[in-house]
This record gives structure tokens, sequence and C-alpha cells, in this order.
């Protein structure tokens, strides 16, 4: 499966975004620019990544950087699908 169609899945199903989730592109922002995207949601979110990839992720793994696009969150996932 497509990373960033892994990505979009998560993105949806974990802020449940519905619709609004299919007009994402690499660009969009979501730390800060999502009212539905807080520090709960990353926890959930990398949770979603360790189940949709079957890889662990360690602490180190995590920073703010992941999370400023969808593009940087989709390369994340990418890596953790290979």
């Amino acid at each position: 499966m497509d990373p960033f169609e892994v990505t979009i899945e998560i993105l949806r199903s974990n802020l449940q975004l519905g619709e609004r989730a299919d007009q994402f592109s690499r660009d969009t922002a979501l730390m800060g620019a999502l009212p539905e995207f807080n520090s709960l949601t990353v926890v959930s979110l990398i949770t979603a990544v360790e189940e949709q990839t079957g890889s662990p992720v360690a602490d180190d793994e995590i920073s703010a950087d992941i999370f400023e696009t969808v593009g940087a969150f989709s390369d994340f996932v990418a890596n953790k699908m290979a």
C-alpha cells in the first residue's frame, strides 16, 4: 500500500476528519493548523503507525518535525513501512 494513502487513513481515523482528509496534500500543515491536532493526538497517531506498519516507534524517533506537514508524516510512515 502507498505510504501517503496509509498516512491519510491514519489521519482520517484518528482525527475524525472524514472527507476533509481527501483534500490533503503533502504540503498540508498539521501541527498548529488543525484544531483536532493536539498532544493526545500524537500518541494515537504513533500507535496507529505501529499498528499499520507492524514496526515499533522508539521514543528517539519522535520529534515535532514529523508532524509539521502531511508530507513529513507520510515520509515517517514510509520509513516505518520499509
